[in-house]
């Protein structure tokens, strides 16, 4: 990702950040946090929590996420052994762990987490982008799969995905779970066909989709070619268009 100028309170974050990268972050109420274009108030808006051992990564999510004025960092760690008491103390409806932790590894550290706090929804993040290691994170009960670098539409659609998946968040998601093809499906279409549309309405690129949906980026491509055979249409435009008008949308 591409670094950006940062304004003052964001550097004095980042410096706080890099002088201990062994200490929790809290910004519930912090004088460093970050301005966002918030529509609502604080208390509404969706919590969440980080583990994560890289500091820009940590300070990058944070950033991405308050600044869609739908979320808020409660804490952040460094490590699972740190977190595992704190975090369920704040009660976060959704954390953001990293796979390769110092010591408790993060699919370990989110199975525990998962036991004290039912009904979380947890992504596990990495680098690796290696389509066994995104499946066994999902099957030990991941709720989503994030990897760096960010990206923000990348992000924003990990989360949605997560927490409709897990319950959590469900008050403040009740327009995305009545969002087209939630219910119902164009009956054209494979169920993995109609998950590949819902992926084109929201905007995702075919990298994002494949993440997502945890198949190749070749595999988005033969899906795609599908669609447009079955639904007679030659560009995507075409095709969401004809896949809402399916349902009724």
């Amino acid at each position: 990702m591409n670094s950006v100028r940062p304004d003052s309170s964001v550097w004095r974050l980042q410096t706080k950040l890099s002088k201990a990268p062994g200490r929790a972050e809290t910004f519930a109420n912090g004088k460093d946090a970050l301005p966002t274009s918030r529509s609502r108030a604080a208390k509404e808006l969706i919590r969440f929590a980080i583990v994560d051992d890289d500091d820009k990564a940590r300070f990058l999510l944070k950033k991405i996420l308050e600044r869609s004025g739908e979320y808020r960092c409660v804490v952040s760690y460094a490590s699972g052994e740190e977190a595992i008491y704190e975090v369920p103390r704040v009660r976060p409806e959704i954390v953001f762990v990293e796979i390769r932790l110092p010591g408790m590894s993060g699919i370990d550290y989110m199975r525990r987490l998962k036991m004290m706090l039912p009904g979380l929804a947890v992504v596990l993040v990495s680098r690796l982008k290696k389509l066994e290691i995104m499946a066994e994170a999902l099957a030990a009960g991941g709720d989503g799969y994030l990897t760096k670098p960010f990206s923000v539409v990348q992000c924003l659609a990990n989360l949605t995905i997560a927490l409709r998946r897990s319950g959590a968040g469900a008050s403040h998601n009740a327009e995305v779970d009545a969002s087209p093809g939630r219910a119902h499906e164009c009956v054209q279409l494979t169920k993995r066909q109609n998950e590949v549309m819902r992926c084109f309405a929201k905007g995702l690129y075919y990298k994002e989709i494949a993440s997502e949906l945890g198949i190749s980026y070749s595999a988005v491509h033969r899906h795609q070619e599908k669609i447009f055979r079955r639904l007679h249409v030659s560009n995507r435009t075409e095709a969401l268009n004809k896949w809402r008008e399916s349902m009724h949308v």
